[in-house]
């Protein structure tokens, strides 16, 4: 009998183990301070950003992008509006200004290690109308951010996210009797409960290019959401008579069309664009794209992205959340909408604590107790003779 339960007692424990949940967590790093990092060059021609930027590459502006002027609205603390680990190249007769904390205005402070070129010329201080800023002049190796260090933790991370456990399936079963259509929002219902309140879904091209609407319905009022983008079957995005599509059989490209997400029956917009914070929806929202290298971007998107490997391209429009990617070429305009870290440092797969820790022990002991009686009856087997026992004692000595 022991032959048969054994076996099966340890059959039933692995898939116990093999069943527990994880979760990811998830911290931006180095990241978390500005609201686009970038491992390579920025490349805009107009529009703002209202909080910090870090480049490992060049930063190119053709006219007018002013950087960090919500810094002191929104109490973003200390350190540099702008780091550029290689050149900066300002083009345009337009006035570049980048704020910092004090309160007069174009007084932020631009740590480079590259050079100034203002026109074809380059600098070494501000120019009036032209390059307002403080230019701090550093080696490589003085930057305030170590790029190639901070797109290792985010590469780990973005990897955690696209192989987390997912908390349900994106459906359109709006027709009679929950059957699908081809109408209507991208439903995303959870069907389990996360136990870090990180609600993981995964969406495919095809499914972005079906409808413009994700619905959300069913998680906490503070839920984190996390939206895995792939484009597995390399198909072309949708066609909005604007730059910056994926084509058909393009490899790792994906891309955002215009999409409305709502939380429980609320947009995620209506609250972003309200100026003040407080007044802001709760969840927050982050596009992992773990698997591209190409991202486009064809509307305003409310929420982060997270693009470590991608040279992400935008039209026209706004992005509320951090941006983080290989490169950036766009001019949208991008809004400070930081994302609260979850877990802690560094990120990974974590074990979530469940009920099943406790049956692990219960079969352990279990698995003891079974065999317990073999090892009893060999212990106390009774010696045959005299010189038998004498032999055993003499082998126990040595």
């Amino acid at each position: 009998m022991n032959r048969f339960l054994t076996p099966l007692i340890t059959l039933f424990v692995s898939a116990l183990l093999a069943t527990q949940a994880s979760a990811v967590a998830i911290d931006l790093g180095d990241a978390s301070q500005y609201n686009a990092f970038l491992k390579n060059d920025f490349t805009t021609k107009s529009a703002d950003t209202q909080g910090r930027i870090a480049v490992g590459g060049n930063f190119n502006v053709d006219g007018n992008h002013d950087i960090g002027y919500r810094i002191d609205d929104y109490g973003m603390g200390d350190g540099p509006s702008l780091v550029v680990g290689g050149n900066v190249n300002k083009t345009g007769s337009a006035s570049w200004n980048i704020y910092g904390n004090a309160p007069a205005p174009a007084s932020g402070d631009l740590v480079y290690a590259g050079q100034i070129n203002n026109n074809g010329t380059v600098i070494t201080e501000r120019v009036d109308g032209q390059v307002e800023a403080n230019l701090i002049k550093v080696s490589k190796n003085d930057l305030p951010v170590d790029f190639d260090s901070a797109f290792v933790h985010l590469n780990k991370l973005s990897t955690d996210l696209m192989a987390a456990t997912t908390h349900g399936e994106a459906n359109r079963n709006n027709g009679e009797g929950g059957k699908e259509v081809n109408w209507g929002p991208l439903n995303f219902t959870p069907t389990t409960e996360p136990s870090d309140n990180v609600y993981v879904f995964n969406v495919t091209q095809e499914q972005i290019n079906s409808t413009q609407d994700w619905s959300v319905d069913g998680v906490s009022s503070d839920a984190t959401i996390v939206f895995n983008i792939t484009n597995e079957n390399n198909v072309a995005g949708k066609n909005n008579g604007k730059n910056y599509q994926c084509m058909e059989g393009q490899l790792n490209c994906s891309q955002l069309s215009q999409i409305a997400v709502s939380i429980n029956g609320e947009l995620v917009s209506d609250h972003l664009n309200k100026k003040d914070l407080d007044n802001r929806i709760d969840n927050q929202v982050l596009f992992n794209f773990g698997n591209a290298t190409d991202v486009n971007i064809a509307a305003s998107v409310y929420g982060s992205i997270l693009a470590p490997n991608a040279d992400i391209k935008g039209v026209s429009g706004h992005v509320y959340g951090q941006i983080i990617g290989k490169s950036w070429e766009s001019d949208m305009q991008i809004n400070y909408n930081p994302f609260t870290s979850i877990g802690v440092n560094p990120p990974g797969p974590t074990p979530v604590p469940t009920p099943v820790t406790l049956w692990i022990f219960v079969l352990a002991f279990a698995l003891l107790y079974v065999n317990r009686k073999p090892l009893i009856k060999i212990k106390r087997k009774p010696v045959a003779n005299t010189a038998t026992k004498a032999l055993t004692n003499n082998s126990v000595t040595v």
